[in-house]
């Protein structure tokens, strides 16, 4: 199976001095399952939270398919599907109007054709 998420080296230290990632290295191949397991500030929601492009890593390199995560945002970003911890958005907003607005935060332009009502 080809590698679907390459991991080298990857590091993220935070203004303080705190070091979430040290140096991972992690290869996923295509139709693999994974669970990230740990305790409390083991670094998995910072892990995650890079792959997707949400956080800026120190150093190291991350490819979604073979698209760099930092020079080619948009094609990584577009074969990634992300369930948040959490729900910031509006809690009494119509699904469809969410789903309208969640297409600008990837960079999607308003299209009524392609959202199912």
């Amino acid at each position: 199976m080809p590698t679907i998420v390459d991991i080298q080296n990857l590091r993220k230290s935070y203004a303080g001095g705190f070091e979430a990632l040290k140096g991972v290295n992690l290869q996923i191949e295509k139709g693999e399952i994974l669970a990230l397991l740990g305790s409390n500030g083991a670094g998995k929601t910072t892990l995650i939270s890079t792959i997707c492009g949400i956080t800026t890593a120190t150093s190291g390199r991350v490819t979604v398919g073979g698209h760099d995560i930092r020079d080619d945002f948009r094609a990584a970003r577009s074969m990634i599907g992300l369930v948040p911890q959490e729900i910031n958005l509006e809690p009494f907003e119509k699904v469809i109007n969410t789903v309208r607005f969640s297409r600008g935060l990837f960079g999607r332009p308003a299209d009524e054709a392609v959202l199912e009502k």
